[in-house]
């Protein structure tokens, strides 16, 4: 983490930044050196704005539950279900025929069939008919386990032209959540969570802001759980800046660890940022937030009269459609699964041209993304899934959703395209545990990681030595290529209506959360929020464009990645390859005398004998500096296929002195001499080092 050069004066020096940051980070675009390229957006000048924004200090360290994952019960508790439901009514201007009740039941009803459907107010869950090929054939779960209910076995609708079960939560449809906040069907927040991770690196947007309400319910029974989340994609008000337009939502939630603030402040202050919405930002709900065209509604169900049976869970999305702010209706509507290809994509099923698209190009093209990171907190496809491959819901029991258990009657020429892109990469990964991945993915992958035979959890021995399962965190068998595997939940959800001492030293309570998200999730985003906050986004890679070649295709990849969100991935299609920096200022920047770069050399080489070398050049045109040499590496001697601390050759005393100087014309320029087509390689973190 990068600091200023001198020590600043801790806290006075930090607030006195704080509202020229805030400031800067919200002035118009001015003219840069660096224009929009491969589709993002121009970037802001590398001056003021990236200076204050490295300046920048926290007073205390960002606490996870404090700043990333709320569940503290006196927190959360002020926001209601009620409340959600009547703004997105009252901005659609449909206060006159809707309310927050009839919303509710209108959401249900999307799970209810139209035969059985009496009050004829939203869709229902069979208005599109399944596809007679699509059908799959649904057994009765393992031994141990309760059989299905007979309305398990029934797909009598689809989404998206994928099959989906028919009826489903079949109690909630004509509750009233509202009538007794303390009641069985009433939902209650347990959990109010920052996704500034989510963010892409171009700033299109400043992640998802989500509210998850429990239904009351599941306190006592197990059996009868449900889950509304609402996950708000934030626009950016200044996407020209990139996710420095981002900057005073990140600040707003770094600044909730603040000791001093008690849980009243940071309950009033949370409910006016998702109610009302910082200086210049829209409210978080807003019935824009929540799709088609980002954020989204989701349930996770768990609901079934009459003691619900264990295969009744299924995770479903949902998002809102309107007619504008003076149009007078709306509806919360049914829609496929974001990230969640359906599982007869991964199987043998000839004449089905979705399945043939999928096998023969998408997932193809997927594969290096998928395998191009050790740490799962960056699965991703990088690339949208097609609209036409998404399920309509996400589950596991029965087995649809299992990509696994799919993929064992999958053509041999999807399993060795698979096979092939793995091993042109250098990767040791198989295809299975690539399409582990995937799995992964998708809602129920997360929520229920199972592997091939569907097992969801290890589990323990009763004091017969039976097998019984272990619901509290329990580690999941689904291998995905780690070293150790990280996925564990809290029995098919990551927040619980459970809660647990907040401390030893108060009465105060908070919601359990899993330790996938405590051990693995908070502080990956907790560093995502550090590294946005302190580090310099063009030497971190941080932003599209930025960086320049006349014979490199650049590009930036956020799977490999050492500091941040993205590196930039380098190929090399000619033997020489020049990479150039725009001019940015080195004000704010520790300055060593050596320049210092993470490098990732691809395993798989054209002439593992030689593969290379790497110099670097420094302008400073204010100081007389221009394309100085600052040193040269041989990469033929590096460890491959993991990013490599390389440090160049000690600077020249005036170019470092006019660096401590803060020059604001810096530039750098990495020079690859390799053979051609090879790599590619990947850059990140430039810093100056001694």
């Amino acid at each position: 983490m990068r600091t200023h050069s001198d020590d600043a004066s801790a806290g006075a020096w930090r607030r006195s930044r704080h509202a020229a940051l805030i400031a800067l980070a919200l002035l118009p675009v001015a003219c840069s050196d660096v224009g929009p390229a491969d589709g993002g957006p121009a970037d802001v000048p590398e001056g003021d704005t990236t200076e204050a924004a490295q300046a920048l200090a926290l007073q205390f360290d960002i606490d996870p539950r404090k700043s990333l994952l709320v569940t503290e019960t006196d927190v959360v508790g002020a926001f209601t279900l009620e409340e959600v439901l009547q703004q997105l009514i009252d901005q659609a201007g449909a206060s006159v025929t809707t309310t927050p009740l009839t919303l509710f039941r209108q959401l249900m009803n999307n799970q209810r069939p139209g035969s059985s459907d009496p009050n004829n107010i939203g869709p229902n869950c069979d208005d599109e008919p399944p596809n007679a090929g699509d059908l799959e054939p649904v057994d009765d779960p393992p031994v141990g386990l309760p059989p299905l209910a007979p309305e398990e076995k029934t797909q009598t609708g689809s989404i998206n032209g994928w099959p989906v079960f028919c009826p489903r939560t079949a109690d909630d449809i004509d509750s009233d959540p509202f009538a007794d906040p303390g009641s069985d069907s009433a939902y209650m927040a347990t959990t109010l969570a920052n996704r500034f991770d989510l963010a892409p690196p171009d700033g299109a947007h400043c992640g998802e802001y989500r509210i998850v309400f429990a239904k009351r319910s599941g306190i006592t029974n197990g059996l009868n759980r449900n889950f509304i989340i609402f996950e708000a994609q934030l626009p950016n008000p200044n996407p020209s800046q990139g996710r420095l337009g981002c900057l005073p939502v990140v600040q707003f939630w770094a600044d909730q660890s603040d000791p001093t603030k008690s849980p009243a402040t940071r309950a009033a202050e949370l409910h006016d940022f998702y109610f009302d919405g910082l200086s210049g930002f829209e409210p978080v709900v807003h019935i824009d937030h929540y799709g088609p065209e980002g954020g989204q509604i989701r349930t996770n169900e768990f609901v079934r009269p009459n003691g619900l049976p264990l295969s009744s869970w299924s995770l479903r999305q949902f998002e809102t459609a309107h007619a504008g702010p003076t149009g007078g209706w709306l509806l919360i509507a049914p829609s496929f699964v974001s990230d969640n290809p359906a599982g007869k994509l991964f199987t043998s099923a000839s004449g089905d041209q979705r399945v043939t698209a999928f096998q023969g190009t998408f997932f193809p093209g997927v594969v290096e993304r998928l395998a191009a990171t050790d740490d799962i907190n960056r699965f991703a496809y990088g690339a949208a899934v097609p609209s036409q491959h998404e399920a309509g819901e996400s589950l596991m029991i029965p087995l649809h959703n299992n990509y696994l258990n799919k993929f064992t009657t999958a053509p041999a020429a999807f399993r060795n395209s698979i096979q092939a892109k793995l091993t042109a990469m250098g990767s040791s990964l198989t295809p299975e545990q690539l399409v582990g991945r995937a799995q992964s993915l998708a809602c129920a992958g997360c929520h229920e990681p199972v592997n091939v035979d569907n097992e969801f959890f290890k589990t323990k021995l009763d004091e017969n030595g039976q097998p019984v399962p272990d619901f509290d965190d329990p580690e999941s068998p689904l291998d995905v290529g780690l070293p150790e595997n990280p996925l564990r939940t809290l029995g098919f959800t990551h927040t619980s209506e459970q809660t647990e001492p907040v401390d030893e030293t108060t009465t105060r309570e908070r919601f359990r959360i899993s330790k996938m998200l405590s051990d693995v999730f908070l502080p990956f985003r907790k560093n995502v929020m550090e590294q946005f906050l302190f580090n310099h986004p063009v030497l971190g890679f941080e932003k599209p464009g930025a960086w320049t070649s006349p014979q490199a295709q650049l590009s930036v990849h956020t799977g490999r990645v050492e500091e941040g969100i993205a590196s930039l991935q380098v190929k090399t299609p000619a033997s020489f390859n020049a990479i150039v920096s725009p001019s940015f200022s080195a004000a704010g920047l520790t300055i060593g005398n050596k320049i210092t770069v993470d490098l990732f050399v691809s395993p798989a080489q054209p002439n593992p004998s030689w593969v290379g070398n790497l110099e670097v050049l420094i302008s400073i045109p204010s100081a007389g500096i221009n394309n100085q040499w600052a040193g040269n590496v041989a990469l033929t001697p590096l460890t491959r296929g993991s990013f490599q601390r390389i440090q160049f050759a000690s600077l020249a005393t005036a170019t470092k002195n006019a660096l401590i100087a803060g020059a604001t014309d810096v530039k750098l320029q990495f020079n690859f001499n390799v053979t051609s087509n090879s790599g590619p390689y990947y850059l990140d973190n430039v810093r100056f080092e001694d």
